[in-house]
């Protein structure tokens, strides 16, 4: 210890191998040893790399990102460092050569673990990694089912996808005992190959499931969406549930998946609808398929969104629901889903002309009556009717997704409002910013038809006295188009495919 601290090298050494071992009069402490071996002084030294490699377990290099030390102790000719290298290598390359000329080396240095794994190799030369590792696991002192475990969470944490597949399949087929820490690593790989597309071999689904029950028993809501998934025989991207289990068990799963949900996966919500809407499955339970989608949208799930909203606007009988309708799909569709935003296009009708023409028109009319100018902008980007843009209340009819025709013509058939969305963002900020002029300027909905029919001479002054087109910002619908753009049992008719689509999974 003397000659330690005041800096021999070969005391350094001395004394950082007996704490590693806790040999010699030394209790064993890791971290203190290897404060030791790290001195500066012995930043070359080859000496304190192979006491390293010699000392900790393979897997307890792993864990503190060694495996640098122990490559260079390897090349040094240190037979235990080319042991443990030789197993890294056998459970994380895919490439067997490295791994077998290191263990020859190590057998022609007189090494008898790393022989008996050659042995293997001989009588099963189809499999050598599997073959390697089932010798190895019969010496105790090489530690290689912590190892396994070690080199499973090196691959989850490097999130190189054929590194986790290739270790998972040495994990599930090698013959030692299960652990919490071999169970954990066995769920988190299967969560991240899951929806990855990755094709995986088949394994024993028996010990799958064990490992799985062992990680939901302590309280891992990972594993309980995984193992629900599959007890409901509900396949993923690359993973069928027959891998996961033998058998199929859909009440014990549906329970396992409520308690993944309410632990904060979403998904889980989504395939708890799919079980309870399915009328011939054994949890069948409309109400409770409703409740399961709407927490799943509430989660941020855009497929459930969008069915949400697609269900909403199926069967809306008043304006609420159509709004409500209307926002989950709004939702989804802010998030590129394809199938929301082709059902909100059919609630609006589209005007002539192009983008470009009618922003000239409008920046022309702008600054003489920005009135008519906010008018115009609202009627296109919605696709109002003449007599819809005049009465519109823009400032009440505002959503933070669209507008509400909250006064609409007033006729008996076309007393329903109409819900438009607004499809892209540039509609959006537009309507916020003729809700800002019209509640500025306090210039409320025309209540007589005197007030009407002053808007209505305003509007075609301003557009007559530039020669522009009226059909730029309005659209020529009769009622019964009007009707099929407003949400109803005869918009539900017409839109039927497009509702059927967005309702699907």
């Amino acid at each position: 210890m003397a000659l330690a601290r005041q800096g021999d090298t070969t005391a350094l050494c001395e004394v950082g191998r007996r704490y590693l071992l806790g040999t010699d009069g030394f209790p064993r402490y890791l971290d203190l040893g290897l404060d030791y071996l790290s001195h500066p002084s012995l930043a070359s030294s080859v000496q304190a790399t192979m006491v390293i490699a010699d000392a900790l377990s393979l897997a307890e290099l792993a864990r503190r990102n060694l495996l640098i030390v122990l490559s260079t102790a390897a090349n040094a000719g240190l037979v235990s460092a080319r042991l443990k290298l030789g197993i890294w290598r056998t459970l994380t390359s895919p490439d067997s050569a490295e791994a077998m000329s290191l263990l020859v080396a190590a057998a022609d240095a007189g090494c008898d673990m790393a022989a008996s794994a050659l042995v293997a190799v001989r009588e099963s030369p189809s499999n050598p990694g599997i073959a390697i590792l089932n010798a190895l696991l019969a010496f105790p002192s090489l530690e290689v089912q912590q190892a396994i475990v070690q080199a499973l969470a090196t691959a989850v944490r490097c999130r190189d996808l054929d590194f986790v597949a290739r270790v998972l399949r040495q994990a599930l087929l090698l013959r030692f005992e299960s652990t919490s820490e071999l169970a954990d690593g066995v769920c988190e790989a299967l969560s991240m190959l899951q929806h990855r597309g990755l094709s995986l071999m088949t394994y024993q689904s028996q010990r799958v499931e064990a490992l799985l029950a062992l990680c939901v028993n302590r309280g891992n809501p990972a594993a309980a969406l995984l193992l629900g998934r599959a007890l409901c025989g509900i396949n993923a991207a690359s993973i069928p549930s027959s891998l996961l289990t033998a058998r199929r068990n859909v009440r014990r799963g549906s329970a396992l998946l409520l308690r993944a949900a309410d632990a904060g996966y979403t998904e889980a919500w989504t395939l708890l609808y799919r079980l309870h809407a399915n009328g011939h499955g054994p949890v069948a339970n409309p109400q409770m398929a409703r409740f399961f989608l709407e927490k799943a949208a509430e989660g941020g799930s855009a497929n459930a969104q969008r069915q949400l909203g697609a269900l909403l606007l199926r069967s809306a009988t008043c304006l609420e629901e159509a709004e409500q309708g209307v926002q989950w799909l709004h939702m989804a569709s802010s998030v590129g889903d394809p199938l929301a935003r082709q059902l909100l296009s059919t609630l609006l009708l589209p005007c002539e002309g192009s983008d470009d023409e009618a922003n000239s028109a409008i920046g022309a009319i702008l600054d003489e009556d920005a009135w008519v100018a906010y008018r115009l902008r609202v009627a296109r980007d919605f696709g109002l009717t003449k007599v819809e843009a005049i009465n519109v209340d823009v400032v009440a009819g505002a959503r933070a997704w669209g507008l509400v025709l909250l006064t609409p013509v007033p006729t008996s058939k076309s007393s329903i409002p109409r819900v438009l969305p607004g499809l892209r963002p540039e509609v959006l900020e537009n309507l916020r910013m003729a809700v800002e002029y019209f509640r500025r300027s306090g210039q409320t909905p025309a209540s007589s038809d005197t007030g009407r029919r002053q808007r209505l001479q305003r509007l075609r002054f301003a557009l007559e006295r530039r020669g522009i087109d009226e059909s730029l910002f309005f659209v020529q619908a009769n009622s019964s188009v009007l009707s099929a753009r407003r949400v109803s049992s005869t918009w539900a008719f017409h839109s039927r495919l497009k509702i059927q689509a967005a309702l699907a999974d």
